[in-house]
């Protein structure tokens, strides 16, 4: 390249060096605001400390929301001016706009549609979201068009027999079911009781069932809770409670890859929370005290010595106890402001292999999310 081409060169990345704005990266270094950092995990703030960018931890592979437009939901939801059903749809829309884009499969489908449903018609399944990759965009879109006008009886088991033709994924999968625990059916159709269904699809695939229930008597209840007991990942979540914290309802699919807080560690096949990690919940304690808008989950986990189904339970009474220590040493807190999740082995921290890796894996973490 001879004197000439290299100068012209020169003058072109300097005209393109000036029509940058003044707050770009590309720019700083001419400029008078002080880059004090350039890590790829920070974001860059002139003359300011970093602020650190929020990464996160993919904890599902798949995810199915069921939503319930029956007459069961058309009624109204507490003084908020929305009935159950409007205010389900909320709940789905913030919980949404809150969630990380992590590459999962996921699908958006009513209980049944106001036709006779049969296994395997296409009719049937009337997706809001056909089963494919999570777009944040596309899901919010999809959920904009849920009817708030019911129509028709709950019915639980036929969502559960939906979901038979939609397992076949690889990888962990959640299921949200909006429901009250009541199962129609049409005269003269052979359909498995609910608790059934869910047996059979628990033991056939790796899926957990996360029930958001409106139920309004013990007998629905009872359902309600059977079937989160089929496998150690499925639960019962109140409806008040992802009403108050939307997030929360998907943020079982995920979690941060940093806190302001340590784990709390926890001795090998033991739940009980040991006096050298009760520091930590002391702090959170006095943290959520201070800020009364903000609340915590706390998410059990297991090193890989034992079962599955073992370890996901042991992971369960991990993240409890250290609620009810918080509970019974800050009696302000309630318990809607202390979360749980639990995943067994699930994403170890520290290899296996070794004890102080495995001493490691055996924790609760600590997530803060603010209220509404």
């Amino acid at each position: 390249m001879n004197f000439m081409s290299l100068r012209l060169l020169a003058t072109l990345l300097a005209v393109l060096l000036l029509a940058l704005p003044a707050d770009s990266p590309a720019r700083s270094k001419t400029s008078k605001a002080n880059k004090r950092f350039d890590k790829k995990d920070w974001i860059w703030q002139p003359d300011a400390f970093p602020v650190q960018k929020q990464q996160y931890i993919r904890m599902a592979d798949n995810f199915f929301i069921f939503y319930d437009p029956s007459t069961a939901m058309d009624v109204p939801y507490k003084d908020s001016g929305m009935t159950r059903l409007e205010m389900s749809k909320q709940i789905l829309i913030k919980s949404n706009a809150s969630l990380p884009e992590l590459n999962w499969q996921t699908g958006l489908y009513p209980h049944w549609r106001n036709v006779m449903w049969l296994p395997g018609a296409e009719q049937s399944f009337h997706p809001y979201y056909r089963l494919h990759n999570y777009k944040q965009e596309e899901f919010a879109a999809a959920l904009e068009q849920l009817p708030v006008t019911s129509f028709g009886p709950p019915m639980l088991q036929t969502a559960l027999m939906k979901l038979e033709h939609l397992l076949a994924l690889p990888g962990r999968t959640e299921v949200f079911l909006f429901t009250n625990g009541a199962a129609s059916r049409f005269p003269g159709i052979d359909e498995p009781e609910p608790l059934e269904q869910a047996k059979k699809l628990a033991a056939k695939y790796d899926v957990c069932f996360n029930l958001i229930s409106s139920a309004t008597n013990r007998s629905a209840e009872k359902l309600l809770n059977d079937i989160a007991e089929v496998n150690d990942c499925s639960q019962v979540v109140d409806f008040d409670t992802v009403a108050e914290h939307p997030e929360h309802l998907l943020g079982k699919l995920y979690m941060p890859a940093n806190s302001p807080f340590q784990n709390v560690l926890f001795a090998f096949d033991q739940a009980a929370v040991g006096k050298a990690h009760r520091s930590t919940l002391d702090r959170l304690g006095r943290y959520l005290t201070e800020h009364p808008n903000e609340y915590a989950v706390l998410s059990g986990f297991c090193d890989i010595r034992g079962t599955k189904q073992y370890n996901i339970n042991l992971s369960r009474r991990r993240a409890e106890t250290a609620q009810r220590y918080l509970l019974d040493n800050f009696p302000g807190l309630k318990k809607n402001r202390i979360l749980l999740y639990w995943y067994g082995y699930a994403k170890p921290v520290a290899s296996n292999k070794t004890e102080d890796g495995r001493r490691l894996n055996r924790r609760v973490t600590v997530t803060i999310r603010k209220g509404k």
